[in-house]
């Protein structure tokens, strides 16, 4: 009779929760909030040998510059339209060659073309891989990042598409031809080609963009917001494939129905300050089996303006955190999928990730606040 009970117990909890719908379940409201009490979940049992990350144009940046500093902790990454390590520290200025460019104009015409490709009429040379080699091992030598001995035995998965005028070619070659510096050996390093027949802009692809927006959706070839663009295939599914080779991933699964996006408290992983550039709130996707069964963490970095609490009528809220393609894939194949989370500063309006030192002098070591924060968050989710 008392198993009776608990199975009715558990099939009305079934229709109670099937009764909120797809997507209601765990929305986020807009606005959504500047903080939240809830703590990360706890009692997930993760795989220490299994953390990887990625991330998209800045997200992409910080995702290969967490990768190098944290090479004890991750063990594969995805890039999309990234660059490579300290890009912004070694860009000669096209007048003095002597010299290097600042950061911030390195930032917007040579590691991207935000703001052209030009500085004051000269065009700067492009990122030489053996320079940030160099600065990789001048860090290791101060103790500043992890032995980058570490990335030999890694996995990495490298995209650019062929439209994109954000990131440009060269830099993107960099990235790679570092990763070979490093010891990354040809199996485990892939450049994805994606579809020469729908070439690429500057975003995150995917197969379709099933959820709900603010915004048209994208096709491949355009640069707009939430830079969510229909390619035919999701880039999620093939940067995880890569990353985690030892099976076949199975689905995609409903996110929504089997498992759960949460909010938690952020501002608990780092000291506030006027630069941090970090928000208040982060989020998490767990899939229902990672409840009860042991699971892998992917962490994957938004790129600018793609920060849930974005303000203003071109404003994303969610559009990553919930359509980027990760969560159908991470749902079908237990992998819990961290989405920390930057906001807007004085210093950066568009809530990037910080890949040129606008949060502090260690932006580019563990020490940094961005990237103290991010492990701290992984480290908590590790001790469950």
């Amino acid at each position: 009779m008392r198993q009776e009970s608990v199975l009715f117990a558990s099939f009305m909890a079934f229709l109670a929760g099937a009764s909120l719908g797809v997507a209601d379940h765990d929305v986020i409201p807009d606005p959504p909030p500047t903080s939240v009490s809830q703590r990360l979940p706890q009692g997930l049992s993760l795989d220490s040998s299994s953390i990887t990350v990625s991330g998209l144009s800045s997200g992409g940046f910080f995702a290969h510059q967490f990768h190098i500093a944290f090479s004890e902790t991750v063990t594969g990454a995805a890039i999309l339209a990234g660059g490579p390590y300290g890009c912004v520290d070694i860009i000669d200025n096209p007048f003095w060659p002597l010299w290097k460019l600042d950061r911030t104009s390195a930032a917007v015409v040579a590691c991207t073309n935000t703001f052209g490709n030009r500085f004051w009429g000269l065009r700067p040379s492009p990122p030489a891989p053996d320079d940030s080699r160099q600065l990789i091992d001048a860090a290791y030598e101060a103790a500043e990042i992890d032995d980058p001995a570490n990335l030999a035995d890694d996995r990495v998965w490298l995209f650019r598409g062929e439209l994109d005028t954000v990131v440009p070619e060269a830099v993107g070659d960099s990235l790679g031809d570092l990763y070979s510096l490093l010891g990354v050996g040809e199996d485990a390093l892939h450049v994805e080609p994606g579809d020469q027949a729908r070439p690429a802009s500057h975003g995150m692809p995917l197969d379709s963009f099933d959820g709900e927006s603010r915004f048209p959706t994208r096709t491949c070839d355009e640069y707009a917001p939430p830079y969510l663009i229909e390619c035919g295939y999701d880039a999620a599914e093939r940067l995880l494939r890569h990353l985690y080779p030892e099976g076949d991933l199975d689905g995609p699964m409903d996110p929504h129905l089997a498992g759960r996006l949460h909010a938690f408290d952020q501002s608990a992983f780092f000291q506030a300050s006027l630069t941090a550039s970090l928000s208040g709130v982060g989020y998490i996707y767990v899939p229902d089996a990672c409840r009860s069964e042991d699971c892998r963490l992917h962490v994957a970095f938004h790129g600018c303006r793609q920060n849930v609490d974005a303000q203003g009528a071109d404003r994303i809220h969610d559009d990553f955190v919930r359509d980027a393609g990760y969560n159908r894939w991470a749902a079908a194949n237990r992998i819990v999928v961290l989405y920390p989370q930057a906001t807007s500063s004085v210093g950066n309006p568009r809530a990037c990730w910080d890949f040129w030192g606008y949060s502090d002098e260690e932006w580019r070591t563990r020490d940094g606040v961005q990237m103290r924060a991010v492990a701290n968050i992984i480290a908590r989710l590790l001790d469950g």
